[in-house]
């Protein structure tokens, strides 16, 4: 009993901490768009989530909430492919043709 406590205590406030330093990143660059000179905490709020959850529930799918709810674990994983994606498929494109496309944006 006693472990399931610490567990959940250590772990949660892993989450909880790894988890709020992940918001104010995507809060300071996404929304202010200011420069951040930190990076997301990558998986750690996740799997710190996860094995606070096992602590209370067990190995139940409900265990792997924290993974969804952390922006720095399976987000940023999505965020990564789509980026690489885009990527990939702009290659064909020259810089003169985003440079075109610009200009013809500024004259409307």
């Amino acid at each position: 009993m006693a472990d399931n406590i610490a567990a959940i205590v250590l772990f949660g406030g892993g989450f909880l901490f790894f988890t709020s330093i992940n918001y104010i990143y995507l809060y300071t660059t996404r929304i202010k768009k200011e420069d951040s000179s930190s990076f997301p905490a990558p998986f750690l709020g996740g799997i710190f989530g996860v094995i606070s959850m096992v602590a209370i529930v067990g190995l139940k799918p409900v265990a792997l909430l924290p993974l969804i709810i952390d922006p720095g674990s399976i987000p940023l994983v999505v965020y990564f492919l789509y980026c690489i994606l885009t990527e990939l498929f702009d290659r064909g494109k020259t810089p003169d043709d985003n440079e075109t496309k610009q200009r013809k944006e500024e004259e409307k």
